[in-house]
């Protein structure tokens, strides 16, 4: 029986006194070694004192593996058979890192505990009476079979799971062996589980227990992806298609819940004659609502299996009529959002020749009630245009995301994250008029989680438009950005000025007078939430002078934030600084802000000097041009010693190459 802290068995409310004050018997004396706090704890009455020292094992035999060893072995086998559920399996989720410590600092003599002591107990705890320890044991286990040598596994694995196959006294031995099989035949290899583990596959297949015929079903999908093709088509598959008809609906609910990942390991020919006809009578035949809600939620995931020729129309009818409730026969909200979740897979599959097949389930989406439907949309618009190319996404989805971002904030979050994408699938006269709603939001002083959204991509969109629209509209939006007064809006922004610096000097060269034409449909230019107006204007030209004028100042206003008097503004100098070294030429970044970025080490905020502390001793000094620069040198080595503990925190640490490598 479970103890409950703060209750005596007399509900008298009283308590122990002694000379110290309140003595209560239920702390742990911390003043003991680990090990003698697990010797006098683990047996004891109380439960949390027992679930205490058993989660400390791992830590005991790491800390002090030569004297803890030899006591914690007979501890182990004595706690298996702990009465309370929570203690054997507190204690086989231990026995894997256990198991690692032996082999790690026992040698051979440690191997052959693990094998022979710690396997065991963990095999036995795969058939515990408990099914929560039965499922921690069986992971346990998968564990550590990685940790046996090969030439063990067949040895040592295979009898015990052959026995369980093979135990006729309890179906839940069974179900056990039909879950090892599945979790341990990636670990014991392609051939070991084509010649072992098959032959129980197909014993217990037709086992006289349901639940032993669900287990399989449900646990074929590491077994297909361990054989094969080839096998799985051959051998497993005979298996799966007599499982589906089986009489008992759960045996068919799990093969339904399993159909995907067999469809992506049989050839396409019987995915096609069979596998169809397997999902089809889920859908139209089967008497069990949990059969065919199952198949239904399955039916896009299973189509992205196919090549897109290969889906027919009735399957792909199947997959619209989600959204209809009269024309299926266990209607269920939720298939609604499993139908708009799997879109854009369903499409790519099919391909954008077959959309009108699909038009109009997905505009009847758009305006679904629920808004978590219309949020799923919204994240993946930009995935639906690029399959889509510009023509058709003007015609059919641009008044979706029109809609989308005048809707809830829940669901404009998602046109916003991936704003510039979109724009990418749209046509060039078309993108210009939708500068006007980012300057809408980032306005907005209440939604600093969208303008954090929009700083990051500010970069990116800068390969979608012209120079002259660069410098006069996004260039004054990233600069506004940089001075935001939410922090993780301005670093975002400084990770987007090196594109745009990037994509102004690669520009060099057009410095010739521009007029541009843009046909504008957005949001403020449509009459309705459905329909968009385009208007043609022209925008006036800017001569090269112009041009030269608008890029020189754009510069200056980035370098000049390194000699704010706002020292938030010198702060983000130096995160820009951070993203440039990895963005631009050496010899640029040299000549243009290495020297403001030193002189901001003694900059009189230490969150400054933090900041540059981390910039240079991560990337300047990392970087192969300046890593013998004697002025970097100098100031790294004055900031290594600031009187404040975090700037000399931050200029002392280390990246380990493989670490500089990923950041850049």
């Amino acid at each position: 029986m479970s103890d409950f802290i703060g209750y005596s068995d007399n509900n008298d409310n009283s308590f122990d006194y002694d000379d110290q004050g309140i003595h209560n018997e239920f702390e742990i004396d911390d003043s003991l070694p680990l090990i003698d706090k697990i010797q006098k704890y683990v047996n004891s009455e109380l439960v949390l004192h027992r679930l205490y020292v058993v989660r400390e094992f791992s830590e005991a035999i790491r800390q002090q593996f030569e004297q803890v060893n030899l006591i914690l072995l007979p501890i182990i086998e004595e706690v298996v058979g702990d009465h309370e559920p929570v203690i054997r399996q507190a204690l086989v989720e231990q026995l894997p890192v256990v198991s690692q410590a032996f082999l790690t600092f026992g040698g051979d003599v440690g191997y052959s505990k693990t094998l022979n002591t710690l396997l065991p107990l963990v095999a036995q705890l795969t058939t515990d009476r408990n099914p929560q320890v039965r499922m921690s044991a069986v992971e346990a286990l998968q564990d550590m079979a990685k940790l046996i040598k090969y030439e063990d596994l067949e040895v040592r694995l295979i009898p015990f799971i052959r026995s369980l196959v093979n135990d006729t006294t309890d179906e839940e031995h069974r179900v056990q062996a039909a879950n090892l099989c599945h979790n341990l035949s990636p670990i014991i290899g392609v051939e070991l589980t084509k010649q072992v583990i098959l032959p129980f596959i197909l014993k217990l297949s037709n086992d006289p227990s349901f639940r032993v015929r669900k287990a399989i079903a449900l646990n074929l999908g590491n077994i297909c992806q361990t054989i094969g093709e080839k096998d799985t088509t051959e051998f497993l598959l005979p298996i799966f298609l007599a499982l589906s008809k089986d009489e008992m609906w759960a045996v068919r609910k799990g093969c339904a819940e399993v159909l995907i990942v067999v469809s992506q390991n049989v050839s396409p020919i019987e995915r096609y004659s069979k596998l169809i006809q397997v999902l089809e009578d889920f859908i139209s035949e089967d008497t069990s609502r949990w059969v065919n809600n199952t198949a239904f939620q399955n039916l896009g995931p299973f189509i992205s299996t196919f090549e897109g020729s290969h889906v027919t129309p009735k399957l792909l009818k199947y997959y619209t009529d989600m959204i209809n409730p009269s024309t299926i026969k266990f209607p269920d909200s939720d298939l609604v959002t499993h139908c708009a979740f799997n879109f854009p897979a369903v499409l790519y599959t099919v391909g954008s020749a077959r959309w009108p097949e699909l038009k109009d389930t997905y505009l009847y989406l758009v305006k679904d009630p629920n808004w978590k439907v219309r949020r799923t949309l919204s994240h993946s618009i930009h995935e639906i245009a690029s399959i889509l190319g510009p023509a058709e996404t003007k015609n059919s989805l641009l008044p979706c995301f029109n809609l989308f971002l005048q809707d809830l904030d829940e669901v404009r979050v998602g046109v916003i994250r991936h704003f510039g994408e979109f724009l990418k699938s749209l046509e060039p006269s078309l993108r210009e008029g939708y500068i006007s709603t980012l300057n809408t939001f980032t306005n907005d002083p209440s939604k600093w989680r969208f303008r954090k959204l929009i700083s990051k991509q500010i970069g990116e969109m800068c390969d979608l438009f012209s120079l002259k629209i660069i410098l006069t509209e996004l260039s004054p939006l990233l600069l506004l950005l940089l001075n935001d007064p939410v922090s993780k809006v301005r670093n975002y922004a400084a990770s987007s000025v090196g594109k745009l610096i990037i994509k102004i000097l690669s520009t060099a060269n057009e410095d010739t007078p521009t007029t541009t034409t843009t046909s504008e449909t957005s949001p403020s230019s449509t009459s309705n939430n459905n329909s968009p107006n385009t208007a043609t204007a022209t925008t006036p030209e800017l001569t090269a002078e112009e041009l030269k004028s608008l890029k020189e100042s754009t510069i200056q206003q980035i370098k000049d934030l390194g000699t704010d008097p706002s020292f938030s503004n010198r702060q983000v100098f130096s995160k820009i600084c951070s993203y440039l070294i990895d963005q631009l030429e050496p010899s640029y970044f040299e000549a243009n802000f290495l020297a403001t970025l030193l002189d901001l080490s003694s900059d009189p905020v230490p969150n400054v000097r933090l900041v540059v502390a981390e910039t240079i001793s991560s990337k300047i000094i990392n970087n192969k041009h300046f890593s013998k620069n004697p002025l970097v040198e100098n100031v790294l080595s004055k900031l290594k010693q600031d009187g404040d503990g975090d700037v000399s925190y931050f200029g002392n640490l280390t990246f380990p190459q493989e670490e500089l490598e990923q950041q850049q």
